[in-house]
């Protein structure tokens, strides 16, 4: 099936105001700018707004969700969540309550079958049945990935599997989920990179990093930047000279220099990957990212070639 990504087509003069649609990956328009907003699609579904009120279409555009949820609807493992007042529950594809709003303030999107879920107060796991497969228990928690999942309690974090032990004690000042097979944790107050064993393989002395993708980590060791790129080594591959911390997609990554407004995009060795200024852009995905100028909201391909183009909107 072709790839379908959402357009925002201005409707007169006004940024604010615009409708929107669908393209294909050649940028052709195959579901008319009809909607409120949308957003991408996620397992052969897409959330579309109509009067202030979500739901979701079909790749032909058939509405299979009414637009009745305030939040939109954005599916993993066959199941989004919506919300009904402060309390969130969860939705089948066609529609069917799974989980009434009743119980959760937070779920998060699932991963590897579950979606930490808290009342509040504290935290715990559903699986895709909305069944709480690990009670309210803990402080607070983050997704799973490669099957543990950073878990707080008593002020410190560890990694828990799950059946909700502990395979590393907590002993973090703060941790993240797993990422190529590496961990991101803080120690007074400074961050390093862990294996599956809890050992260090990158020592904690980053101010700010992110996660590890395409081989390369965002970081700096002053909170105010500049950041660069730090490889499994823990030594900069790519030099900072950067604003923001960000993230490679498709093996590109947006970067705005030191003092600069302007963002441009870096293969992951550092070197520029083509012509071309933003003033936003979203990560890459199944080939196209989503740019914006001054004037212009945009698709590019990885050479940086245009693909689909409007005048600039300002989307909430």
């Amino acid at each position: 099936m072709n790839r379908l990504y959402p357009i925002y087509v201005r409707q007169g003069r006004n940024p604010r105001s615009y409708k929107a649609g669908f393209m294909n990956a050649q940028g052709e328009t195959v579901i008319a700018p009809t909607f409120q907003d949308a957003r991408p699609f996620s397992e052969g579904l897409a959330s579309v707004q109509v009067e202030q009120k979500w739901g979701a279409i079909d790749p032909n555009g058939n509405l299979v969700i009414p637009c009745s949820h305030t939040i939109g609807l954005d599916f993993f493992g066959g199941v989004a969540r919506f919300e009904d007042g402060s309390r969130r529950g969860l939705i089948a594809r066609d529609g069917t309550v799974i989980l009434k709003p009743k119980r959760y303030l937070v779920i998060s999107p699932f991963r590897e079958g579950l979606a930490y879920a808290s009342d509040g107060k504290q935290y715990g796991f559903i699986n895709l049945r909305g069944v709480e497969v690990i009670p309210l228990f803990f402080d607070d928690v983050l997704e799973f990935s490669d099957g543990i999942a950073p878990a707080k309690l008593n002020g410190k974090w560890g990694f828990i599997d799950q059946k909700s032990g502990y395979v590393l004690e907590p002993r973090f000042d703060a941790a993240k989920p797993f990422s190529e097979g590496l961990a991101r944790v803080s120690l007074d107050g400074k961050w390093g990179y862990i294996d599956r064993q809890g050992e260090f393989l990158i020592a904690p002395r980053f101010a700010m990093t992110l996660d590890f993708r395409s081989g390369l980590a965002s970081a700096s060791l002053d909170k105010r930047g500049p950041y660069g790129f730090i490889d499994r080594s823990g030594e900069f591959f790519v030099d900072p000279a950067y604003a923001h911390p960000v993230y490679f997609s498709e093996g590109l990554a947006a970067v705005t220099p030191m003092g600069q407004r302007f963002s441009h995009f870096i293969n992951i060795r550092g070197e520029r990957a083509f012509a071309g200024e933003y003033l936003g852009a979203h990560d890459f995905k199944d080939g196209l990212c989503r740019v914006s100028t001054l004037e212009t909201i945009a698709y590019i391909d990885h050479q940086g070639h245009t693909v689909w183009q409007g005048p600039y909107v300002n989307r909430p």
